[in-house]
């Protein structure tokens, strides 16, 4: 019994020490659209049919900030559906450099994850007698990385930290199918808003 309470302990401890820091960093929340084309075709490809939606939730903090500049990270948890294929939980971070100009702002990014795919329809396997069965499983766990542009608003004094945002990823998700296509590029268009909860 003392050691599920030492170890309840140890595991909160963490969440309780660096609570206040966190708190100062705003959250934002995002709806995105997920296309499986390369550049310059899925730049476009987001604002077409169909429609592969999401939503994507984060936690940004700065690591230099100055006037008119931040080197920031966030960290996001997102979900999408790409029509037929799979559904997908996302789990990533994003480091770049944000410009403002006034109320506006411009920014530059790379990102790393990790993306779990559930697969929306039963997949074939070839069994030892030369016959097929349908397995759906449990998923597919892929790694994510990618690039990415954004332009934002502020709303109100930059301090406040509400702004709008638009960006712009280019994702690459590996492996996807390991003996046709190992790299699937994914172009990724997001409309949010972030603030500060506190």
């Amino acid at each position: 019994m003392s050691r599920k309470i030492c170890l309840s302990l140890l595991l909160v401890i963490p969440f309780i020490a660096f609570s206040q820091a966190w708190r100062s960093g705003p959250v934002s929340l995002a709806l995105m659209n997920n296309a499986t084309m390369l550049p310059p075709a899925s730049i476009v490809a987001p604002f077409n049919q169909p429609l592969h939606l999401g939503m994507v939730a984060g936690y940004e903090f700065g690591w230099n900030e100055k006037t008119y500049s931040k080197w920031f990270q966030d960290v996001n948890l997102g979900f999408f559906n790409h029509r037929y294929v799979y559904s997908a939980l996302l789990l990533y971070s994003k480091a770049g450099y944000r410009r403002y100009l006034g109320k506006l702002s411009v920014e530059g990014s790379l990102h790393a994850g990790y993306m779990h795919a559930f697969l929306q329809t039963d997949r074939m396997v070839l069994q030892d007698d030369g016959t097929y069965e349908f397995k759906r499983g449990f998923g597919k766990p892929q790694f994510i990385t990618g690039a990415g542009i954004g332009l934002g608003y502020n709303i109100g004094d930059k301090e406040d930290g509400r702004r709008i945002f638009l960006t712009y990823d280019l994702r690459l998700q590996m492996p996807f199918v390991k003996s046709y296509v190992t790299l699937l590029p994914n172009g990724i268009v997001a409309l949010g808003y972030q603030t500060h909860l506190w």
